[in-house]
C-alpha cells in the first residue's frame, strides 16, 4: 500500500487514545524482542494501567482495524505495515525522536570517526559508522557535484605536455582529471589560463557551464587554443560523468537479521547494495526527514524493509544519508541516528 493512501486509510477509521497506547507499547516490545506480544506479556512490560482483558479486547480492535496480527492462530499480534506507520507518524508528529543516553554516546563516537580526510573519505568513513552503530545498512550519498557552484579551476603542469584539471565548487567538492596537450606549456601560462576560466565561470552552477562551457570559453581558444579545447572537453566529460557517488556499508547486519532468512529474499537486497544505482536514485528523490516502510518502497527486494533517510545541503547540492533494514527496526534511535549525522554532514564534507 502506498504511503498516501495508507495515511489516507488511517484518518479515515481513527484509534482511540487507549487503542494508540496500546499499539504503540506493542510496537516497542515487539522491536525489543522481536516475537508476536500477547496482551500478558504487554501487562507485565509496560505500565498502561489497564487490565489484561482490556488490552485483550484493544488488540482484537486493531487486529480488525488493520494495525496488527496473528501470524498464526495461538499467537500474539504483531504490527502490520499499517502499524508501523502509525507508530511513526505519531511519534513525527510529536517533534520527532530525539538522542537519548545511548544516541548520545553514538554521537561522541561518531565525531571522532570523521576528523580527517577528503570529503570522500570522510563520507565513506560516516557510513561505515552508520552501519556499525545502527546495525542496519548505512547508506550515504554525496552531493552531485554538477549541482554546486562553481568555485575555481587550478590548472597544475605535471609533464611538459601532461596537466592537473582540478574543479572545485563551494562547499569544497573537488574534482580532478590529467589532460594531455599536443605541445608543451609553461606553468605561468596554465596560471594565467585559469585566471581567465574563473573570471568567465565564477557563480555559474556547474550545470549551467556544462551547457555553456563552449560558447564562454571559445574567446580563450584565441590566447592559447590547443591547451583551451583540450580543457574545455575534458570539463564537459567530467560533468557528464559526475552523479553522485553512494557509499554503503553493513550488507552482513542485513544478511544476519531473523526476518531475512529467505536467501532469495538476501540475494536480493545485497544485489541492490551492490549495484548502487537504484539505491542512489531512490535516495536523490528523497528531501528533510523521510520514513518508508515495506510496499512503500519501489524495488521489489524491498518490499520487507524499512529505510530511514535524511537530506544535508553542500553549497545547493544536496547529499542523503540512510538506513535500510527490517520493518521490526528500532525506529527512535536509527532516526535520530540518521538526524543527526545529516545535520553534522555538510559541516564535516566542508
Amino acid at each position: 500500500m502506498r504511503l498516501n493512501a495508507l495515511i489516507s486509510a488511517m484518518n479515515s477509521n481513527p484509534l482511540s487514545k487507549r487503542e494508540a497506547q496500546i499499539l504503540q507499547a506493542l510496537v516497542n516490545v515487539h522491536i525489543a524482542i522481536g516475537d508476536p506480544v500477547g496482551s500478558k506479556t504487554l501487562c507485565e512490560s509496560e505500565n498502561l494501567g489497564v487490565s489484561s482483558a482490556t488490552i485483550r479486547n484493544a488488540l482484537a480492535s486493531l487486529e480488525e482495524k488493520g494495525y496488527v496480527f496473528q501470524p498464526h492462530t495461538s499467537a500474539g499480534r504483531i504490527p502490520s505495515e499499517k502499524g508501523y506507520r502509525f507508530y511513526v507518524e505519531q511519534a513525527m508528529a510529536k517533534g520527532g525522536f530525539g538522542l537519548n543516553a545511548e544516541g548520545i554516546a553514538l554521537r561522541q563516537r561518531l565525531e571522532t570517526a570523521l576528523q580527517e580526510g577528503d570529503y570522500q573519505e570522510i563520507l565513506h568513513q560516516l557510513a561505515l559508522t552508520i552501519g556499525d552503530m545502527s546495525n542496519q545498512l548505512g547508506l550515504v550519498l554525496s552531493p552531485r557535484f554538477k549541482e554546486g557552484v562553481f568555485h575555481k579551476l587550478e590548472l597544475l603542469r605535471l609533464e611538459a605536455n601532461r596537466l592537473l584539471v582540478v574543479v572545485t565548487v563551494n562547499g569544497g567538492l573537488i574534482k580532478s582529471l590529467v589532460a594531455e596537450v599536443d605541445s608543451a606549456v609553461s606553468q605561468r601560462d596554465l596560471e594565467n589560463l585559469s585566471r581567465l576560466f574563473n573570471e568567465r565561470l565564477h557563480g555559474l552552477t556547474m550545470a549551467e557551464i556544462q551547457a555553456t562551457v563552449q560558447e564562454r570559453l571559445a574567446v580563450l581558444g584565441q590566447v592559447a587554443r590547443p591547451v583551451v579545447e583540450v580543457v574545455v572537453q575534458e570539463i564537459k566529460i567530467m560533468l557528464a560523468t559526475s552523479g553522485a557517488d553512494l557509499h554503503v556499508s553493513g550488507t552482513r547486519n542485513l544478511c544476519l537479521k531473523p526476518e531475512f532468512g529467505d536467501l532469495i529474499q538476501v540475494a536480493g537486497l545485497v544485489d541492490l547494495a551492490e549495484k548502487k544505482d537504484i539505491l542512489a536514485q531512490l535516495m536523490s528523490e528523497r528531501h528533510g526527514v523521510v520514513i518508508t516502510i515495506g510496499s512503500e518502497h519501489r524495488p521489489q527486494a524491498m518490499q520487507q524493509c524499512s529505510m530511514v533517510t535524511a537530506s544535508y545541503d553542500v553549497a545547493g547540492a544536496q547529499g542523503v544519508i540512510g538506513v535500510i533494514g527490517p520493518t521490526r527496526m528500532p525506529y527512535g534511535p536509527v532516526v535520530a541516528l540518521v538526524n543527526y549525522a545529516a545535520s553534522r554532514a555538510a559541516a564535516l564534507v566542508s
